[in-house]
């Protein structure tokens, strides 16, 4: 359950970590938890871009990856978020402040190992803005569209380097054009149902730039069983945050 801090952020906890997060703007979900435990094993440095409080990263280092690990987030109150769970959680690694628009010294050309993101669904001039502008931003793409990102990411990878993300199902004809385009080739692709005899509400995807275009579709992960209840493999991703 979150509490106050003392100033715009509250702290919460998932399991084992300890988070601060905007008071205001955006705030994690079941998404990045999911998305997380998609990632593959990876030895290297990792960045996510977009990074919110941190809680990609984090939740990357308790599966064991050992980073150094990038935050980038242009939201101030997330990027001190962002700080104070680094520096809690004791991860190696940097948070930037940062437009993902504008180069940076600390992002050098291939330079990160795994690249992942959980990016803003809604598409500029698309249904109806949060009130709140930090929020807007991290739910449509008001300063970072998706062909930016899909540029950076291929940017920041060498050959053979990997980017994880998640989209909602609308979005995944465009994303996977444009990942390609920008030689991140799918390879794969999971659908995650809230229930199983419900449409799918997101999309998994794991690219490797320069892959060979041979694309796996998992089995659907299904998230809730009875009434409420997780699934056991949902179940078992909260489970190993204990």
């Amino acid at each position: 359950m979150p509490h106050q801090a003392e100033d715009d952020c509250t702290n919460d906890r998932l399991g084992r970590l300890s988070l601060s997060q905007p008071r205001q703007g955006y705030r994690f979900s079941i998404d990045s938890v999911l998305l997380a435990a998609f990632a593959p094993a990876a030895k290297g440095p990792v960045a996510d871009l977009g990074a919110g409080c941190g809680i990609l990263c984090l939740l990357l280092a308790a599966r064991g990856l050992p980073g150094p690990f990038t935050a980038v987030e242009m939201d101030p109150a997330a990027a001190r978020c962002c700080r104070r769970n680094f520096q809690a959680a004791g991860l190696m690694g940097q948070v930037l402040e940062h437009d993902l628009t504008q180069d940076h010294p600390a992002l050098p050309a291939r330079g990160f190992n795994l690249l992942i993101s959980n990016p803003p669904f809604g598409q500029a001039g698309q249904g109806r803005l949060p009130p709140d502008a930090a929020r807007a931003r991290a739910r449509h793409e008001l300063t970072l569209e998706a062909h930016d990102l899909w540029a950076r990411a291929a940017g920041l990878l060498p050959v053979g380097g990997r980017f994880l993300l998640c989209l909602p199902p609308r979005r995944l004809p465009e994303a996977l054009s444009g990942l390609l385009e920008h030689r991140l080739t799918p390879k794969r692709l999971r659908m995650v149902h809230g229930r199983a005899n419900r449409p799918a509400s997101l999309g998994l995807i794991e690219t490797v730039k320069g892959g060979g275009r041979h694309l796996v579709a998992e089995p659907p992960l299904v998230v809730y069983g009875q009434g409420q209840a997780y699934t056991p493999e949902v179940a078992a991703i909260y489970a190993s945050l204990e």
